[in-house]
């Protein structure tokens, strides 16, 4: 399945919603359970208060005074049947219920500190203390009905009663029905408002990202200007960024590209026209060996640049080459190549030397070889007869890098166009022999991708020429 930020979204949206709804439920089911339970038991206690207000103090102990009609309304309810007993501290049954539960002092007792303050009979505050005196609300069932009966205990000088009032539970049902039909349908509601929100706010959230995808979609394939940035939202702002960032190397190597071509058209524009001058000559004067000779040399010429074009579009590409880099043993490919500087060498009368010792770095061989290639051509190529080349390749003395030196006795390179000769197609004013200025370039951007430097130096006593190279070995043990 394809990842989908709306399908994100809603995934961890969904999840504490839910959560959220469970919660408040229980929370809300148990404040009704509290704020009903605590009313109506409130209500209990009253109507045990005011039953309780009819007990008075006679010769022979407490009696309850309660007229038939003060009896009548207090068991008057549309929703319930209303219960009571009273009895005195001896179990006598003064008046009520005689089947109603006595409710004992093992039932738990209420904290209700709800005191009461009578209108008529002397009422002491302290009861005699081997008396219990705590109210007492319990669930129980009478009658094959669920009942909630309260208990109050009450002291009338030296006597003390009991009065226990209960109710069935039709109205706490009734109230607790409504109040949690009242939470469902907020519960829904809200539920309902979550669905608009999630089903048009975040579409309506994702629009700027539509908007770009948009933009994107209808540009050219050569358009790689940035996005503008006060146009996308803070929380995609660092993408856009590193896309501009991207569009930014891109333009950059679609110009290095540009740039290329264009160089390369222009530097075989004048071989390709000399060997197409030099075949007209030929096909003239079949026979004429110096123009056969001639016509040989410029096709070498050709070949080498155009294998010098390839050779960079290989290094400047060597980021991307070096992902499957090998362990390369250096000297088994500097041996492979001498037998062909050596014959350079014997042709103009100079000395070469070879010195190298057992080095292996991560890198791509091919590249590595065309770098010590172009070096060691340059300076054989600018070295007069009878000077001297020297190519040195050893484990740097300072560091963990290895170090490829190359030197000769050539007429040197100023120091004011040492930057520039790095450059394509670069030569030097007054340089005398031929070539296409792509050899230090090439060696520059396979040293890059190999992570090295290059840099060039005089050579011994401020004569000749020394170009220095670094290159890590790289973590060998992996590549092996």
């Amino acid at each position: 399945m394809q990842p989908s930020l709306r399908r994100s979204l809603l995934q961890t949206l969904v999840g504490p919603t839910t959560l959220l709804l469970v919660a408040a439920g229980a929370v809300a089911y148990g404040t009704a359970k509290s704020v009903v339970s605590s009313a109506y038991d409130q209500n209990l206690l009253n109507l045990a208060h005011g039953i309780a207000s009819h007990v008075y103090l006679s010769g022979s102990g407490v009696e309850l005074h309660l007229p038939r009609e003060a009896e009548v309304m207090l068991r008057t309810d549309t929703y319930d049947e209303i219960y009571f007993r009273v009895r005195d501290e001896h179990s006598r049954l003064l008046g009520g219920d005689r089947d109603f539960p006595l409710l004992d002092e093992l039932d738990p007792a209420s904290a209700l500190p709800i005191p009461y303050e009578p209108n008529a009979g002397p009422i002491t505050d302290t009861p005699p203390a081997k008396l219990p005196k705590t109210t007492v609300f319990r669930d129980l069932d009478y009658q094959g009905q669920a009942v909630r009966a309260v208990r109050l205990y009450r002291a009338m000088g030296d006597r003390s009663f009991y009065v226990t009032v209960g109710e069935t539970l039709h109205k706490r049902r009734d109230a607790m029905d409504r109040l949690l039909l009242g939470f469902v349908s907020a519960s829904v509601l809200l539920v309902l408002a979550a669905a608009v929100a999630a089903r048009f706010g975040i579409p309506s959230g994702l629009a700027s990202l539509q908007r770009l995808t948009e933009s994107l979609r209808r540009r050219a394939g050569t358009d790689l200007s940035a996005i503008d940035l006060d146009a996308v939202p803070d929380e995609i702002r660092e993408v856009v960024g590193a896309l501009n960032a991207l569009f930014e190397r891109l333009r950059n190597a679609s110009a290095k590209q540009r740039e290329f071509l264009q160089d390369a058209a222009h530097q075989l524009r004048t071989p390709l026209a000399g060997l197409q001058m030099q075949l007209e000559l030929l096909e003239s004067r079949p026979l004429d060996t110096p123009a056969r000779t001639r016509l040989r040399q410029s096709v070498d010429r050709v070949t080498r640049l155009a294998n010098q074009l390839l050779a960079l579009a290989r290094a400047e590409a060597g980021g991307r080459m070096l992902a499957d880099a090998t362990p390369v043993d250096m000297t088994p490919l500097i041996d492979d190549l001498v037998e062909g500087w050596l014959n350079i060498a014997d042709q103009r009368g100079i000395d070469l030397g070879v010195e190298r010792e057992p080095t292996v770095l991560i890198g791509d061989p091919t590249l590595l070889q065309e770098l010590i290639s172009n070096l060691m051509d340059n300076a054989l190529k600018y070295t007069p007869s009878g000077g001297s080349v020297t190519l040195n390749c050893r484990m740097a003395s300072d560091d963990n890098d290895i170090k490829i030196e190359v030197s000769d006795s050539g007429p040197g390179i100023p120091e004011s166009v040492r930057e520039q000769v790095f450059e394509r197609f670069y030569r030097h004013a007054g340089t005398q022999a031929s070539g296409s200025g792509l050899g230090l370039p090439i060696a520059r951007e396979i040293v890059r991708c190999h992570g090295g430097s290059i840099v060039i130096t005089d050579g011994s006593n401020g004569y000749g020429t020394v170009v220095q190279v670094r290159l890590p070995r790289g973590e060998i043990e992996k590549g092996r």
